[in-house]
């Protein structure tokens, strides 16, 4: 008789999804400590703040016996929800002024998102998202709930157009005409990897595809304030809010949902606080409570957060700068690109600028996974157009982020595994 497995066979499955960054956080390039290291610009971090950051928590860090009990609950404390309410209300500009009970607090917007799975879908529904997107939404949507992504395919179109929503609708009848149960359309906005806004008419029009379906629409608005002057950019698109528009004239209010957080537009990866934000369901949202003791964030993190937020001078200088430098930073790397003739295509918002490789490498017919192993060869690392389902091969994400040096000495280290 064979023995018994050490783990469950879930358990097996699970442990081949492992991310496949760690290796590079434990050996990540320093000039002075770590030389030999691995320069990453392909995390989507946003270490440009670090300083602005440490400096508001070092001399705001305060903590009182609540924070050392359950606090207000396992879904964020009141002063937090009251701390978002007024910051978003401020720079999102909803059409109806968000209150606290709108809204649940997690340990980041990737609890957020799984509360979506979890609450909107039942194990082996779909959710649609257009290519390219960040294919972790998988393992957000389907490691513990089941729940699968559907990809849609532009074939050519402007992922931004209104040609692309029509993609959509084709998808979501292919699907049930295959007796697949499509449940929401998720949306990046600003998307993730492609750095760009969608028109107003675009979201509306998405907006009244998920009317017209009957399903929900989960915007994830993670860079919403990560948009950046880039003076390449022909009329570029700001960002909108979902929660701008009046919901019931475009779809049924309860099936809109926004989600927001704190780790891109605040350099804050490590504080674990996102919020998932919906008006008109408190279903919904009692169904996220319900389970939020797997998605409950620290109360250290939660009572900072909410003195941050609460600091309007602080927020207003601290994302002003943040954009400042996001713009000054694409222009340098743009300007290394184009020094090499490396095309890119154009950004305006998040953290990113999509590259081409591809149209460089010394050997043309290289796949993506060629090109990724030179620049493992290098110790730079970068995420691949196959890390977002692109539809065109060649084609990776850098991340701008970063101090000056630490760009220029990943891009020497792309153009040594390239030439």
């Amino acid at each position: 008789m064979a023995a018994q497995s050490r783990v469950s066979s879930r358990g097996r499955h699970l442990a081949t999804k492992m991310p496949t960054f760690f290796h590079v956080l434990k050996d990540q390039w320093n000039p002075e400590s770590n030389p030999q290291g691995i320069v990453n610009i392909g995390l989507a971090e946003n270490t440009l703040m670090q300083e602005e950051m440490k400096a508001f928590i070092n001399s705001h860090l305060s903590v009182e016996s609540h924070a050392l009990t359950y606090g207000d609950g396992f879904s964020g404390s009141i002063k937090l929800k009251k701390a978002l309410c007024h910051f978003l209300n401020h720079h999102f500009r909803p059409h109806t002024t968000l209150v606290p009970s709108h809204m649940v607090v997690t340990a980041g917007a990737s609890n957020a998102i799984e509360c979506c799975a979890w609450s909107l879908c039942d194990p082996d529904d779909y959710v649609l998202i257009g290519r390219p997107y960040w294919t972790t939404f998988r393992t957000m949507l389907g490691n513990r709930a089941s729940v699968n992504v559907l990809e849609i395919q532009f074939e050519g179109l402007d992922p931004f157009s209104l040609e692309a929503v029509e993609c959509f609708k084709e998808a979501y009848k292919r699907a049930t005409e295959e007796g697949k149960i499509v449940k929401a359309i998720l949306l990046c906005s600003p998307n993730n990897p492609l750095g760009r806004c969608y028109p107003q008419e675009v979201l509306c029009s998405y907006m009244r595809l998920c009317n017209d379906l009957d399903i929900h629409l989960v915007s994830d608005e993670l860079y919403a304030l990560s948009v950046w002057e880039n003076l390449e950019l022909e009329n570029p698109i700001p960002f909108k809010s979902a929660l701008c528009f009046e919901a019931k004239n475009l779809m049924n209010p309860e099936k809109l949902h926004v989600i927001w957080g704190m780790s891109k537009d605040f350099g804050a990866t490590g504080l674990r606080i996102g919020c998932l934000i919906s008006q008109s369901n408190k279903q919904f949202l009692d169904a996220c409570e319900s389970i939020s003791l797997f998605s409950f964030p620290s109360s250290l993190a939660d009572n900072t957060v909410a003195e941050l937020l609460a600091d309007d001078s602080f927020t207003e200088h601290f994302i002003s700068l943040n954009r400042a430098r996001l713009s000054d930073n694409y222009r340098h790397i743009t300007g290394l690109l184009k020094e090499r003739g490396i095309p890119y295509s154009q950004s305006n918002a998040a953290l990113f600028v999509w590259v081409h490789l591809g149209a460089v490498t010394r050997n043309r017919a290289a796949t993506d996974g060629d090109i990724l192993e030179c620049l493992h060869r290098e110790k730079v690392y970068v995420t691949s157009g196959l890390t977002y389902a692109s539809e065109e091969p060649g084609w990776f994400r850098i991340v701008i982020a970063h101090p000056k040096h630490v760009l220029e000495e990943g891009f020497k280290r792309i153009v040594r595994a390239i030439a």
